[in-house]
C-alpha cells in the first residue's frame, strides 16, 4: 500500500488542502466570533473557492451546515449548482453583473443575482419576461465602494437610491429577495474600521437609511447582509445591528484575514499549504551567478536545491528572497530563494544544511495563525510581492493539483 506521502512525491509541485481546517473556520465564525444568533453565514466560494477548488470546499462547508452561498459570476454559480445538485442550497447568490441575455439559465438552476443598478434591472425584468421565467435578485447599493449599486453617498443620492429600489421591486420577471453593500475599508486600521467618523460606519449609515426608506413604505427587503470578513469580524462585538440577516465570508473561511477587536482572539486555520520537492542539488562556483539575468552571484562557492516550481504554478517572481521550508530527515530548515523564480523552477540556497534530493519542501501554509495574527509565510510573501494573500491563493494555476489533506 502506497502512503499519502508516496503518492504526493510523484506531483512535481502541489496544494493540500485541509477541509478540516476550512469546517473549523467557518464553525468558528459562524458560531462564535462574529455572528448573531438570528445571522446566517453566506460563504464566499468565487474565483475556485479562491483557488482551493470549489467541488472540495462547498462539500465541506455543506457538511458543515452552511446552506448560504456566494460567488462572482453566473458561470461559477452553474457550477456550484450543479456540485450541490444533489443537496440544493438555500442561496447561491451571484455578486457581480450578469449580462441580461444570459440571465435566464439563472431562473433554471435557482439562482440569485445581484441588479447592480436601475437600468440592468430592467433589462433583467425585459430577459424574464421574454422567456416566461421569474429571475431572483438582490439590489446593491453603493455606499462608498464606488463599484457596483444604486449610488448612495449623500441625501439626494439615498432618496434617489429608495426611489430605484422601489421601482425595481415593481418589475415584471424579477423577485426582490434581498439589499446589499460592500465595505471598501474594514480591513484596514481596526481603529478606523470602528471610528464612528470613519467610512465603514458611514457605509453602515447610508445603507441605514436606504433600508430605513423603504421600511417606511413597506418594502423591507427579506434579506439584507452587508458584513463582509473583516467587517464581521470587528463590528458585531460593538454594533451588532450591522449584522442583518447575513454576513458574508470569504477570506476569513480560507485562514487569513485580519485581527478582530483588542483582547478578542481566536484561531483560524490555513487551509491550503504549498509543497513541492528539491529535484537537484549542485555546487555553485564562486563568481557564478544563478537564475536568468544573473542577479545573484555567488561569493564563495554555494550548495544550490532546486525546486520544480515557478511563476507558471503562481508561485511568482516576487517572492525571490524569501524563505521556503524544508523537512530533511534531520528535522525542518529554512532556505532563502536565490537568483530569479523561473517559469517552471526557483533555486535555493542549502549551503551548510543537511539537505537532499526528494525532500518535501512547504513554501506557505503549515502554519496556525492566532489572532491578533503572528505574519505567517504566506502574509511575508504578499508584503514581499506587494500583494495581498487573497492574490495569491486565487493565482497558483491549475497545473498545481489540489489534493485533499488526510
Amino acid at each position: 500500500m502506497h502512503t499519502q506521502h508516496e503518492a504526493l512525491q510523484r506531483h512535481r509541485a502541489y496544494a493540500l488542502v485541509d477541509t478540516e481546517a476550512l469546517i473549523h473556520n467557518y464553525r468558528v465564525l459562524s458560531e462564535g466570533a462574529a455572528v448573531t444568533p438570528h445571522t446566517v453565514s453566506i460563504a464566499v466560494v468565487k474565483a475556485d473557492a479562491y483557488g482551493h477548488g470549489v467541488a472540495a470546499a462547498a462539500h465541506a462547508l455543506y457538511g458543515a451546515g452552511c446552506r448560504h452561498f456566494a460567488v462572482a459570476t453566473l458561470e461559477e454559480a452553474l457550477e456550484l449548482s450543479h456540485i450541490l445538485q444533489d443537496t440544493p442550497p438555500r442561496l447561491i447568490l451571484v455578486l457581480g453583473y450578469t449580462p441580461p441575455d444570459t440571465a435566464v439559465c439563472a431562473a433554471h438552476g435557482n439562482i440569485t443575482l445581484t441588479a447592480v443598478s436601475r437600468t440592468h434591472a430592467e433589462a433583467l425584468s425585459d430577459a424574464a419576461r421574454r422567456e416566461g421565467v421569474v429571475l431572483k435578485c438582490h439590489v446593491a447599493i453603493d455606499t462608498g465602494m464606488n463599484r457596483i449599486g444604486l449610488p448612495a453617498h449623500n441625501d439626494i443620492e439615498i432618496q434617489a437610491a429608495i426611489s430605484d429600489a422601489v421601482h425595481i421591486q415593481t418589475l415584471e420577471g424579477l423577485s426582490v429577495e434581498g439589499m446589499f453593500t460592500h465595505f471598501a475599508l474594514s480591513d484596514g486600521d481596526y481603529e478606523d474600521a470602528i471610528h464612528p467618523d470613519g467610512l465603514t460606519l458611514r457605509q453602515y449609515a447610508r445603507y441605514q437609511a436606504v433600508y430605513d426608506g423603504l421600511v417606511a413604505k413597506g418594502l423591507r427587503p427579506a434579506f439584507c447582509h452587508i458584513c463582509n470578513s473583516a467587517a464581521a469580524i470587528r463590528l458585531p462585538k460593538l454594533y451588532p445591528e450591522v449584522c442583518f440577516d447575513g454576513v458574508r465570508f470569504g477570506i476569513s473561511l480560507y485562514g487569513y484575514g485580519v485581527s478582530p477587536a483588542p483582547n478578542h482572539s481566536y484561531t483560524l486555520r490555513p487551509v491550503m499549504s504549498l509543497h513541492t520537492h528539491v529535484v537537484h542539488i549542485h555546487t555553485v562556483l564562486a563568481g557564478e551567478t544563478v537564475g536568468y539575468g544573473g542577479r545573484y552571484r555567488a561569493e564563495t562557492p554555494r550548495q544550490v536545491a532546486t525546486l520544480p516550481i515557478g511563476y507558471a504554478d503562481g508561485f511568482r517572481r516576487g517572492f525571490q528572497g524569501a524563505s521556503v521550508t524544508i523537512h530533511t530527515e534531520q528535522g525542518d530548515v529554512t532556505a532563502p530563494i536565490i537568483g530569479r523564480i523561473c517559469m517552471d523552477q526557483c533555486m535555493v540556497d542549502v549551503t551548510d544544511l543537511p539537505v537532499s534530493v526528494g525532500d518535501r519542501v512547504t513554501l506557505f501554509g503549515e502554519s496556525t495563525p492566532n489572532y491578533p495574527a503572528p505574519q505567517t509565510a504566506l502574509e511575508a510573501l504578499s508584503i514581499r510581492a506587494d500583494t495581498i494573500p487573497y492574490e495569491i491563493l486565487c493565482q497558483i494555476t491549475r497545473r498545481v493539483p489540489r489534493i485533499i489533506k488526510v
